[in-house]
């Protein structure tokens, strides 16, 4: 179980206190040498290798974070959890109760100008991308594309904070005036669909989902951490390390410059307070319905569709209201006219069409839609009938596949009638093959995942006996200590022999369930969730080496090939093994 460290009593009063005093804060360190503030703080105060970096007029940047989703073909998507898990106020289930989400991303890395792909560097797997702006538009930005001239030098405080008071209309005149200044003066720079270069990527606002799994910390958090967690995790800090909000005793009047705080796991700044950013999906409360034939019970979006979202809390929300899964409606008009209020700004996303008309995406997009319908060839047009009109006798192999099965007796049918509804079930059932393909890559997925806390038990196990032979040797002889000390070993023996057979019998679970594919696509999502540098990763990693190996032996010569002992060398240090090899 992965714990969560907070900050000791004394580092949160110096954390509290730093806040408070003018010369630690924020705008401190935008500070030159010579006093005034850098005008870079006002795109990028915190530069990272891997940014992303789209130009801006006046010399200016917009620095965009890459959403890896991983998925098999176009039309694969990632399902996560959206909501709230633990609501302070129940009346509010209505609002932010947790529910499915599905998201992917419209890009592949061939479709990402050259310095993206080089500063992404190589990412095992298949995956598709959506862009996130890494800050909140700041003033200076806003400045730089809607005012006609430069901003004046040297900038001041306002220029490094998050624009605010702007209306939806005026967000969406920002991003129209930025693209139309991005095709005339840097149109090289955005990502493009391959093998076309019409379909070309636009800044517009993101959608609840997009917004959500990127304030998650998408595939850089692991899953069970994404999914079952309301914010990311915070490792040995706080979370007014990341966000910028009141509380009871220490109210903030205003919004910080961006990039004040540490960033999320995925290196996106100022999502968690700040200022409210206005999203593009429309307001829906969720309501419970019932689903697997009555079975079971989901949420799902009622019928009326209300204003606009807002996600993420501000400098005046409290704690609990900066939480990704919370979610307030905003209208498009009030009495005055359009919305603006003092605590609401954005953040851009970079997207695309998703029905390009040529290049190399047609070809995916109609690729995965065969992968949907089914493997196998496609049945014979129904416009043309056999001229003799009987039907062909078929041979049925009842280990095929469905689809393939019934393209034989689709093929082999004289009647288009006939032929008709029988391409009516194939589409049936390519429809439920699909469906349980998914469901079946999710089962495998939380059955590797349970098999590497299986390798990280029995790890444990032999640290256990390695602080056992630490009693022994520090009894100094006691034949007490010795005899309880051996039989304790003795029980943790059998202990680890129960998990080790345990183990073995889920890697044999596992590649039934598999029935042969690939489970590359399932290694590669694993592998991304664990890349953070605390030791829990560290384990996850190695662990994950050794359940590849196990797998791979387990498939070439069965799971009686694979003995305790082998196991045990692979996940223990040395010393550790050799001390539960002496165990008798």
């Amino acid at each position: 179980m992965r714990v969560l460290l907070n900050c000791t009593t004394a580092l949160c009063l110096v954390a509290a206190l730093t806040l408070c005093l003018p010369a630690s804060g924020p705008a401190a360190a935008l500070q030159r040498k010579d006093g005034k503030l850098s005008t870079d703080r006002a795109w990028n105060p915190k530069p990272y290798a891997d940014d992303l970096i789209l130009p801006m007029p006046c010399k200016g940047q917009m620095v965009f974070r890459a959403v890896a989703v991983p998925g098999k073909n176009l039309l694969y998507d990632k399902e996560f959890t959206l909501g709230v898990h633990t609501l302070a106020d129940p009346k509010r289930e209505k609002y932010e109760h947790t529910r499915d989400g599905h998201i992917s991303g419209p890009f592949t890395s061939r479709d990402m100008p050259a310095p993206w792909r080089a500063r992404l560097g190589r990412q095992e797997g298949n995956f598709y991308y959506y862009f996130i702006a890494k800050y909140e538009v700041s003033n200076w930005q806003w400045d730089a594309v809607m005012n006609g001239e430069c901003p004046k030098e040297p900038i001041d405080k306002r220029a490094v904070e998050p624009v605010s008071a702007r209306s939806w209309f005026e967000m969406q005149d920002f991003l129209q005036k930025y693209m139309i200044w991005l095709l005339a003066n840097a149109k090289k720079s955005l990502p493009v669909y391959s093998g076309n270069d019409k379909d070309i990527a636009y800044p517009r606002l993101p959608t609840e989902e997009e917004w959500e799994y990127a304030a998650r910390g998408g595939l850089n958090v692991p899953e069970e951490n994404r999914n079952q967690e309301d914010f990311h995790p915070l490792g040995d800090l706080v979370k007014a390390d990341f966000g910028v909000f009141s509380t009871p005793d220490r109210i903030v009047e205003g919004p910080a410059p961006i990039g004040s705080r540490h960033p999320n796991p995925l290196k996106i700044h100022d999502m968690a307070g700040n200022v409210k950013e206005l999203v593009q999906s429309s307001f829906h409360f969720y309501i419970p319905a019932m689903g697997d034939g009555g079975k079971s019970v989901f949420f799902r979006p009622h019928g009326s569709t209300g204003g606009l979202v807002v996600k993420g809390g501000s400098f005046r929300s409290g704690e609990d209201e900066i939480l990704p899964g919370k979610r307030e409606e905003v209208a498009l008009f009030n009495e005055s006219g359009p919305v603006r209020t003092r605590e609401m700004g954005f953040r851009p996303v970079l997207g695309g069409i998703n029905t390009p008309a040529s290049g190399e995406r047609v070809r995916e997009l109609q690729a995965a839609e065969l992968s949907l319908k089914g493997k196998g060839e496609r049945a014979a047009s129904n416009t043309v009938a056999l001229p003799n009109l009987v039907d062909g006798a078929v041979k049925v192999n009842p280990s095929g596949e469905l689809t393939a099965e019934l393209d034989k007796i689709i093929r082999a049918a004289s009647s288009p009638v006939v032929k008709d509804n029988l391409e009516q079930y194939r589409r049936l059932v390519a429809d439920y093959e699909n469906a349980v393909e998914r469901r079946e890559d999710a089962e495998i997925l939380n059955g590797l995942r349970s098999l590497l806390y299986h390798i990280e038990g029995q790890r444990n196990i032999g640290a256990r006996f390695s602080y056992l032979t630490m009693i022994i040797r520090q009894g100094a002889g006691d034949p007490v200590v010795k005899r309880q000390g051996e039989q304790s070993m003795k029980d943790w023996k059998s202990v680890l022999n129960n998990m080790t057979n345990n183990y073995k019998e889920g890697l044999s679970n596992i590649l039934k369930k598999a029935r042969g594919r690939n489970l590359g696509f399932h290694f590669a999502q694993l592998r991304n969730e664990y890349t953070s540098d605390d030791l829990y990763s560290k384990h996850m990693l190695e662990n994950l080496a050794c359940l590849e190996k196990h797998l791979k032996q387990t498939q070439l010569r069965g799971t009686n090939s694979l003995s305790g002992e082998m196991v045990w060398k692979d996940v223990m240090p040395p010393k550790t093994f050799q001390t539960v090899m002496d165990i008798k």
